[in-house]
């Protein structure tokens, strides 16, 4: 297995308090969509940001509800994420790169200090995991820092097709 994901198997935090591989799942998605929310700009609070797999189990308990689960936000893209595409965060992993969502304003500064057009840059699909996530909508620009031992930083830009 790569670095920076969870892998979910009968260990020690699945099994923490006699708890369910399904309870486990559903935390890690659980946490996956608040984590997203809150950098879409979604007031998340810090308490369910920050609870526990055991404090998740106390709450909803071994065998969750769904409907226990749900969450009362308004929703700015599609809703019908499978679970298994929430268990990790992408934009957590290891090897991701940091990365910024440019506004409209430095996406047209960008373009005009190069002198080029947006689809001359190198893309991203709507349906890049990273798009998914950020909800990101086709024209804008992922600016991607990549920091290394040969080269201090290098950035590199995206526009979402």
């Amino acid at each position: 297995m790569g670095g920076g994901g969870e892998c979910i198997t009968r260990s020690s935090h699945v099994m923490e308090g006699g708890g369910s591989l399904e309870s486990y799942r559903y935390y890690l998605s659980r946490r996956t969509v608040l984590q997203m929310l809150n950098d879409r700009g979604y007031a998340v609070p810090n308490s369910e940001l920050t609870r526990s797999l055991t404090e998740f189990r106390f709450t909803f308990g071994d065998k969750s509800d769904l409907e226990s689960l749900r969450l009362c936000l308004p929703l700015r893209s599609n809703p019908s994420k499978k679970i298994t595409d929430l268990l990790v965060n992408v934009t957590k992993h290891i090897l991701q790169p940091k990365h910024e969502v440019l506004s409209a304003g430095e996406r047209d500064k960008l373009l005009k200090k190069y002198k080029i057009e947006g689809k001359q840059l190198p893309r991203m699909l709507e349906t890049d995991a990273f798009a998914r996530y950020y909800g990101l909508q086709k024209g804008q620009v992922v600016k991607f820092t990549y920091c290394s031992g040969i080269a201090e930083f290098l950035e590199t830009y995206r526009c979402v097709l």
